[in-house]
């Protein structure tokens, strides 16, 4: 039975150094609130960040988290997210940190659609550092690297975030809680990158930031609260509206002229065409209200998904790579004489004395790793072990067959999985376990539930001549425990990770025994 994970699993028994009253303590407590909510196992969720008062957030999180480098969280999450691609990543990044120094790496998460939730906290200033200037701070600014007012024009987050592609955009504030974690629940369901920047107070060097945005006495006239498929309304007595005027947005009354809800614009984040999107993250005090809410979301294929996808391919088509003849290359290039002469050769490299000799120890070591039992073993090809355990086993169902004909199958032979069969195709597979919560939780018919209503859809089908290194992967990214086939014979197979369990310890068991022997 899963654990229910309550507020208390994810706070961290340690102290919190912020100054009192700073918004990043209500950030910190919408983050845990929500992550319970989720569905996502604690030990798969993962909290990295920067440099920064904002970046101190991993410490105060009972998870998996890494404090990396200035501007660097972007990068660091990337790595994580393509080495286990199951996680849920939390990147935490503020103004300075993430659009100054890290405004590199930011831009490049983002187009690539990493499947990771960026949270950025906008209080226009450096706080760590003790209240310079920063990316956002407003144009005329007074601070201690801008004494005589900063001539910098502010980076608008959500502008950048939308001109790299982002899939979704969104902005809340931390004086809004409810709001806050309804956009925090949106990042999180999307799949690809979620940008969200906050408008977060820094009580110390630059209180009230956003007062006039978000003061309670003009918080009605100067917030838009985007709803998808809502007019764009706002106001206390919701008696103002925005519609387009040409290519330029105005505001108008609503009531006294003729102007109804059905002319203004009406909110759409679902758009492909980031225009509108765009025109949203424009408005801005003192013309019009800021918006807050999801800008836009979008689905595009994400980088690790496709990453994987890739070198799945290439495996398939090349077959597994030379480690030793990859770090030795086969091409060559010599600089003589300070550089006056330059040759290339295509042939092994020469011996070039000691450094030569270091790369051959070198190349000798990881071969040797490569040749260890482990190694070897996720070097098999799964044919093997298909046709060591599982070829006897794969048994079939049609999709349409009801609940009440494949139930029996699993005790008849013995199996926790059927494949679901549609014209000779393979298109799911239905396990126990599906069914025992399909029935029991849902109380669903059996005699009229077909089986491909229950069947698992999404299938990461792998070749017989995949690794077991590749099934391996592809279990750890889809959190499933079986991995379809497509045999050369043009028959269907599956590979369950108890069947790789076994051949990996009975490989390890026969190479101890062989080392013993020699």
């Amino acid at each position: 039975m899963a654990t229910v994970l309550t507020r208390k699993d994810f706070v961290a028994p340690v102290s919190i150094r912020w100054c009192p009253g700073c918004g990043d303590f209500a950030i910190l407590n919408t983050l845990q609130n929500i992550l319970p909510t989720l569905g996502i196992p604690k030990e798969n969720i993962v909290i990295v960040s920067g440099i920064g008062c904002s970046s101190r957030l991993p410490y105060y999180m009972d998870t998996y988290g890494f404090h990396t480098i200035h501007g660097r969280a972007p990068a660091v999450a990337t790595g994580i997210k393509i080495a286990n691609p199951r996680l849920s990543v939390w990147v935490i990044t503020g103004d300075g940190d993430g659009l100054s120094i890290g405004g590199n790496h930011l831009i490049h998460a983002i187009r690539r659609n990493m499947d990771l939730n960026i949270l950025l906290f906008n209080n226009r200033i450096y706080g760590l550092t003790k209240g310079q200037y920063s990316p956002t701070s407003a144009r005329g600014k007074i601070t201690k690297t801008s004494p005589e007012g900063s001539l910098d024009n502010p980076v608008n987050p959500c502008c950048l975030a939308l001109a790299a592609e982002a899939t979704f955009v969104a902005r809340t504030i931390d004086t809004q809680p409810k709001h806050m974690a309804e956009v925090f629940t949106a990042a999180a369901r999307h799949r690809g990158t979620s940008f969200v920047e906050i408008f977060q107070n820094c009580v110390t060097f630059n209180n009230k930031a956003w007062e006039p945005i978000s003061g309670r006495d003009v918080r009605d006239e100067q917030l838009l609260f985007l709803a998808q498929g809502k007019p764009l309304v706002f106001g206390k007595a919701r008696n103002k509206g925005i519609r387009l005027n040409g290519l330029a947005p105005e505001i108008v009354p609503l009531g006294e002229s003729a102007t109804s809800e059905k002319d203004l614009l009406v909110h759409d984040a679902f758009q492909a065409n980031p225009a509108y999107a765009y025109l949203m993250s424009q408005l801005s005090y003192p013309d019009f209200p800021s918006p807050v809410g999801v800008l836009r979301n979008i689905e595009r294929p994400t980088y690790e998904r496709e990453l994987r996808r890739q070198v799945a391919r290439v495996a398939q088509e090349r077959g597994r790579g030379d480690l030793e003849r990859a770090l030795r290359g086969h091409e060559y290039w010599t600089v003589e004489r300070m550089g006056r002469e330059i040759t290339a050769a295509a042939t092994a490299r020469p011996k070039l004395g000691y450094e030569s000799r270091i790369m051959d120890e070198q190349i000798r070591d990881l071969i040797q790793i490569v040749r260890d039992p482990l190694t070897a073993a996720l070097r098999t090809k799964l044919k093997d072990i298909y046709e060591k355990y599982a070829h006897k086993r794969a048994k079939r169902v049609e999709a349409n067959e009801p609940l009440s004909s494949a139930i029996p199958r699993f005790k008849v032979f013995n199996v926790s999985y059927l494949m679901v069969m549609d014209k000779g195709k393979l298109i799911g597979i239905l396990t126990e376990r599906d069914v025992v919560i399909k029935l029991t939780l849902h109380a669903v018919d059996p005699n009229t539930t077909l089986a491909g209503d229950l069947m698992s859809p999404e299938l990461d089908l792998l070749s017989e001549n995949h690794t077991v290194g590749d099934a391996i992967n592809v279990l750890s990214a889809s959190g499933k425990r079986y991995i379809p086939l497509l045999l050369e014979s043009g028959k269907y197979g599956v590979v369950t990770t108890k069947q790789i369990l076994w051949f990996i310890h009975e490989s390890m068991v026969e190479a101890r025994q062989l080392e013993k022997i020699r």
